[in-house]
């Protein structure tokens, strides 16, 4: 099953701590054979193991789209991550996004131009 770890409520940090004693940041996804029970609270399943009384985790954000001028700013602010831009580009151009940056730049230049 894979799980991505999460910081308990009220907390910014997971309390997990790997086998060389640093602690496994937020957002850590990982392979593991079996639920970790005693962690609970502190990841999200992603895929496999019992669904059974869980709600999926979908990550659509849940926020209202941004404008292709929105994320062409996106696109220059070097404090965005590449794929938080293609997230939201996708969001926009659909299933043909580009893969490169700059193909998904010019794809957003010629929708902002559109009427």
């Amino acid at each position: 099953m894979k799980i991505r770890l999460k910081a308990p409520a009220g907390l910014d940090s997971t309390g997990i701590y790997g086998k060389d004693g640093k602690e496994m940041p937020v957002g850590h996804e990982m392979d593991v054979a079996d639920e970790p029970k005693g962690w609970a609270g502190r990841y999200d399943i992603l895929s496999g193991g019992d669904s059974r009384g869980k709600v999926a985790v979908t990550g659509d954000g849940g926020g209202e789209a941004k404008t292709a001028a929105e994320v062409l700013a996106m696109a220059n602010d070097t404090s965005v991550p590449f794929m938080t831009f293609k997230s939201a580009a996708t969001k926009l151009l659909g299933e043909k996004t580009p893969a490169s940056k700059a193909d998904i730049v010019a794809a957003l230049e010629d929708l902002a131009t559109q009427p």
